[in-house]
């Protein structure tokens, strides 16, 4: 059981993850966090993306949507399947086929907890494992080859490593996650530390409102870009609203449902 464990980490580890609600997994802005919901707890995520973040894959020069349905297990794995929007017809060069094509990228996404947070001493932080988009491969010459820095399909392909420590304060929760990332891309390249700092005023989840339940600000660095932005959670914590401005300019928006399945 052991080896079998040990070798799911390998695999995850020789691979990498975009985690996080833009790729409609656990975790902040653009940044993956230790964190994982309860057991049990099924996602559904919309994204508007801005096509600058993007830059440079199919989606450079035109703004899209993604959504994706996340599920986590026994209360240390997660998984996700999300899809992007491609429209060929904008591509900057588009060939015949590419004028009356409208298509979907696919990829999977994977997280595993390795240990949560207090786990065998108080002052433990979470650490988590993942990847991201790990099967895609494209063809070149008369062979396919998979996850290359030459670009093609596995546009979100990475893996990474995260610790995560929250601290209580008296103006409310702290979180701090530290990562490292890494991919073989030429497009989207994710190679290099990842940090990120959230807080959640204690005010507001004093308020008792029957509609907003919390409000989470964020600020980030996720490895290629610096990030603000806040995720609000209101009606019971089943719907969340996600906003942010990536490199501290380009907007984009998500909306969330979640709830726990029943056994």
């Amino acid at each position: 059981m052991k080896r079998a464990f040990l070798s799911f980490l390998l695999s995850l580890l020789t691979t990498l993850i975009y985690a996080q609600f833009t790729d409609s997994t656990t975790g902040l802005l653009r940044m993956p966090t230790a964190d994982m919901e309860r057991s049990g707890t099924f996602m559904i995520t919309n994204n508007y993306l801005n096509g600058h973040n993007l830059y440079p894959t199919y989606w450079a020069t035109y703004n899209t949507f993604a959504y994706g349905f996340d599920i986590t297990i026994f209360s240390r794995v997660e998984i996700a399947y999300v899809c992007t929007l491609i429209d060929s017809k904008r591509k900057d060069n588009p060939d015949e086929i590419d004028k009356i094509r409208v298509n979907q990228d696919r990829h999977f996404s994977a997280k595993i907890q390795v240990l949560r947070e207090g786990e065998f001493v108080p002052w433990m932080p979470a650490l988590a494992v993942g990847v991201c988009d790990p099967i895609s491969a494209t063809l070149v010459g008369y062979r396919y080859v998979i996850n290359e820095d030459i670009g093609g399909s596995g546009m979100f392909n990475r893996v990474y490593i995260v610790a995560t420590k929250h601290f209580d304060t008296k103006a409310g929760p702290i979180g701090i996650h530290v990562g490292y990332q890494y991919n073989r891309r030429y497009y989207l390249n994710y190679n290099g530390p990842a940090c990120a700092i959230d807080w959640k005023p204690v005010w507001i989840s004093h308020m008792n409102s029957n509609v907003i339940s919390d409000v989470d600000l964020i600020a980030e660095y996720d490895g290629r870009t610096f990030d603000i932005g806040c995720i609000v959670s209101f009606w019971k914590s089943h719907f969340e609203l996600m906003l942010q401005f990536n490199a501290l300019r380009y907007f984009e928006a998500g909306l969330r449902y979640k709830f726990v399945l029943k056994s």
